[in-house]
């Protein structure tokens, strides 16, 4: 778990690049610092692993404050994912993969076989790829890479710095879908920084949307933010498309109703419980049906209807724990 107590930094008289972020990552959980530039967003991202020291308050890691413990052996447990990737030229993939690692002084066996343990992980064969330089990757294929550095040495935590601002949207969307499934896998702490208010929603299990001068409008999951956004920044900076985006976000079992006749056990168009709202809608409107199924497995679990989504971007949004909304003043 990662806490911030009424975490400053401060440049200067008038110049204040974070100013009292408090807010709490749980473990396992994917917290998306998020804004415009300015905000202080990777200012809270470097204050976790010591490169940037706060002017006050303090960052605690499962309890311990960073600050009292040594810089060098604070980063090499925590794994950091920047946007240019940083990999050294002259070394090869693996040995990029093994820095940490031989730093810590694992034997050549075990380097080894993390190395390719981690190549596989990202996507990538390590009989292919692991004497090749980094000159001779895409840049998709280099943020693998460091990705694969990054966990190593098997960090809990991970600091990631627009992470996939600098390839293409194609390969931008697949990084994306890489990184939520070694997340599903892996279950780090992980802090991710992005000024994409799309990439946040899609990749954070809870948004701290900074504004400018590092002020925190709200912390929350991305569901209550789309729905209830606390300050007018907020409201502003998500967008005039929230309702679209909060299709994406809530699922099929959202929006559950039972039809008056009973529920149909067979034809029309149907979705899985986990679909997304946006998924049912298109079946219902490409269908020109009243209703779509959700079907688990074999069983009908009830419908979906034009009337019920409705219903579920009415309803309240409920935040989980620690996931209350947080508005700093000054």
């Amino acid at each position: 778990m990662i806490r911030y107590e009424e975490a400053t930094k401060r440049y200067g008289p008038g110049t204040v690049a974070l100013d009292g972020l408090s807010l709490e990552v749980p473990a396992g959980e994917t917290c998306v610092l998020v804004g415009p530039s300015g905000g202080g967003k990777t200012t809270a991202l470097k204050m976790v692993n010591r490169l940037v020291e706060p002017t006050s308050g303090r960052v605690l890691i499962d309890g311990r404050d960073v600050a009292a413990t040594d810089p060098v052996t604070l980063r090499r447990g925590i794994g950091y994912v920047i946007q240019q990737v940083g990999l050294f030229p002259h070394l090869d993939v693996a040995a990029n993969v093994a820095t940490v690692p031989r730093l810590l002084g694992w034997d050549r066996r075990r380097i080894d076989a993390r190395v390719d343990e981690l190549l596989e992980l990202v996507g990538l064969e390590p009989a292919i790829y692991r004497h090749r330089r980094p000159d001779e990757l895409s840049g998709g294929q280099r943020q693998r890479v460091g990705v694969a550095r990054a966990l190593a040495a098997d960090p809990p935590v991970l600091l990631m710095d627009e992470p996939f601002g600098a390839v293409d949207p194609l390969t931008r969307s697949r990084l994306q879908d890489e990184f939520l499934r070694l997340q599903r896998t892996l279950r780090r702490t992980v802090v991710l920084v992005t000024h994409d208010i799309d990439e946040a929603l899609r990749l954070g299990d809870r948004l701290a949307v900074l504004a400018a001068g590092g002020r925190l409008e709200q912390h929350g999951t991305p569901a209550e933010v789309l729905a209830r956004p606390a300050t007018e920044f907020v409201a502003g900076f998500v967008g005039a498309g929230r309702t679209l985006r909060r299709l994406d976000l809530l699922c099929a079992t959202d929006a559950l109703a039972s039809p008056a006749g009973g529920l149909p056990s067979a034809d029309g168009p149907a979705v899985t419980p986990a679909a997304s709202l946006a998924e049912a809608m298109s079946a219902l409107l490409t269908g020109d049906t009243a209703w779509v199924r959700v079907v688990d497995g074999a069983a009908v679990t009830g419908v979906v209807t034009l009337d019920s989504i409705r219903a579920a971007l009415r309803a309240p949004t409920h935040p989980e724990p620690h996931g209350e909304v947080e508005v700093e003043e000054g």
